[in-house]
């Protein structure tokens, strides 16, 4: 039986390094990833290591922080605290050259295989967009 939360973290080790490719080899073929604060559902192993990467190219000096918090037979759950500097483009939005500090979590589900075969994302989208001065914070 494959160790999940070991692959899981290993996930999170690759983006560390910036390894796209080893990245890319924690998902199954039709992996299904949901950005839950997006709304979007991401499906393919090439475009959920791209979303994963993504957030390497928005701060280049990004930590994740990752840490397995919870494991079962098929779900990890991992959460930590992504910090850095905004110096890359954040999906459309361009670089302002602020740093970030923000809780996430994922949760992976993975097939018997090892592969992660789905999961979601959850993070606080206003913090971010507020830090990197996309906009501005509630009254």
């Amino acid at each position: 039986m494959p160790n999940n939360a070991a692959a899981g973290q290993s996930l999170f080790h690759a983006w560390e390094k910036r390894d796209v490719d080893a990245m890319g080899k924690h998902f199954a073929d039709d992996v299904s990833f949901t950005d839950a604060p997006r709304q979007q559902v991401i499906k393919g192993r090439p475009a959920v290591t791209e979303w994963y990467a993504s957030w390497a190219t928005a701060c280049p000096d990004g930590v994740a922080g990752a840490a397995v918090v919870s494991a079962s037979e098929d779900t990890v759950a991992i959460e930590g605290l992504y910090t850095g500097t905004n110096t890359g483009p954040f999906g459309p939005l361009p670089p302002t050259g602020r740093s970030v500090s923000m809780p996430w979590s994922n949760i992976l589900r993975f097939g018997s295989d090892g592969k992660i075969v789905g999961g979601s994302a959850y993070y606080d989208q206003l913090t971010i967009l507020t830090q990197l001065g996309h906009m501005q914070a509630p009254a």
